[in-house]
């Protein structure tokens, strides 16, 4: 993943999901939204910059994560509810856990984990380069199957039966993948799969930054759980830092 830093160009654009309408009654509307276009390419050797961003929650709306109910192998997991953080916000409305990333092929390959521990997902979203590698990690005394599910199709399920097992998944198609447990039905992780390396996760205070974005103008998507697919146009000049805001609602 690339990153670098400073502020140059600033923009910001507010959108609204693309959900359906029967599923914008629930916050669960965006596991397999169809955003991802053919990859631009660009010439090796063009000039690069950089783009450093917030993404925001401005909206009025009382965001609320449910409760779920510890059935199960409580001495590790805990007794009684699992919170599921779909909206982690800071005081002043940073979204944390948004994958912001450009729809440009290239660039080398990298690798993200995922750990199961005290039964939830850790981190709870990880963005990746299409052809990188997911490591799946069991860190709890019990059994774990993590589901890979990608536009509907099973990918991987892997059968972690002790603590330390790893195992290895090779993501190769550009998407949104929803992993669960089939044994801890609480447990919810994502893996955005980007087509090239120029993709982040927002950090607590919503923050990103992408690092060695080739020149010119491009499309920045973002995808989030809770609040979908939002999208802004960004201007890259090289050598500089373009600074982006996106406001949710």
């Amino acid at each position: 993943m690339k990153k670098g830093l400073a502020t140059v160009v600033g923009a910001s654009l507010l959108l609204t999901g693309t959900a359906t309408a029967m599923e914008k009654e629930s916050h669960y509307n965006y596991r397999y939204v169809k955003y991802f276009l053919p990859a631009q390419s660009f010439a090796k050797g063009s000039g690069t910059g950089n783009i450093k961003g917030r993404v925001v929650y401005v909206g009025k709306r009382k965001l609320k994560n449910r409760k779920k109910l510890i059935t199960k192998d409580k001495e590790v997991c805990g007794r009684g509810y699992k919170i599921d953080r779909v909206y982690e916000l800071s005081k002043d409305g940073g979204v944390k856990n948004a994958v912001v990333f450009l729809n440009i092929s290239g660039g080398g390959k990298d690798s993200e984990r995922l750990v199961q521990r005290k039964c939830e997902f850790h981190p709870r979203v990880v963005s990746l380069t299409a052809g990188g590698t997911l490591e799946v990690v069991n860190e709890d005394e019990v059994k774990h199957e993590a589901n890979g599910v990608q536009d509907f199709e099973t990918i991987f399920q892997l059968s972690q039966h002790k603590k330390g097992m790893v195992d290895r998944v090779k993501l190769k198609k550009p998407g949104v993948v929803e992993v669960t447990c089939n044994i801890h039905g609480w447990m919810k992780g994502w893996v955005v799969v980007a087509p090239g390396p120029y993709h982040a996760v927002t950090d607590e205070r919503g923050n990103f930054v992408i690092e060695g974005v080739p020149a010119g103008t491009h499309t920045l998507r973002l995808w989030h759980e809770g609040f979908g697919e939002k999208k802004l146009r960004v201007k890259v000049q090289e050598g500089k830092t373009s600074t982006v805001t996106f406001e949710l609602r």
